[in-house]
């Protein structure tokens, strides 16, 4: 394609929901991490928690792929803060405000990257003065 050389119609969504192609026999669930593999499809919320993993955003309901790769699809939900379970043996403290936190299962985020073994799960954004052992978690 060539350059433009007059204004043109750009389309655009609000990035804040939108589909998600889910892997062949990929089983998601409601308010679970939505997790992309290497692949770029979505994998099974079972199977979230490792480190060559990219979080997308959170399930807005369960889906179900029983066809080949991309055949199905999750709506995700993301661009913003998302009210998570806090970890137990890593857990996020006041200290890592404003930093990258990770993604330790498929509900729950973690401090540290496990030695290499967590892919990130966005930005630690305060604690839930209601739900104690869960964190807000901003993702993009």
């Amino acid at each position: 394609m060539t350059k433009a050389t007059a204004g043109i119609n750009t389309e655009y969504r609000d990035g804040i929901k939108f589909p998600l192609a889910l892997l062949a026999s990929a089983i998601v669930l409601q308010g679970t991490f939505a997790v992309v593999g290497l692949n770029g499809y979505a994998i099974s919320s079972a199977d979230v928690g490792g480190e060559d993993q990219k979080c997308i955003g959170i399930w807005e309901f369960d889906a179900e792929n029983t066809g080949a790769n991309g055949e199905a699809f999750g709506v995700v939900c993301r661009n913003k803060h998302f009210l998570v379970a806090n970890s137990s043996t890593d857990p996020v403290t006041q200290a890592e405000l404003g930093s990258l936190i990770y993604i330790e299962d498929n509900q729950t985020v973690a401090k540290t990257d496990g030695a290499g073994t967590r892919s990130v799960a966005g930005i630690f954004m305060g604690f839930d003065t209601e739900y104690t052992t869960h964190v807000w978690v901003e993702i993009t």
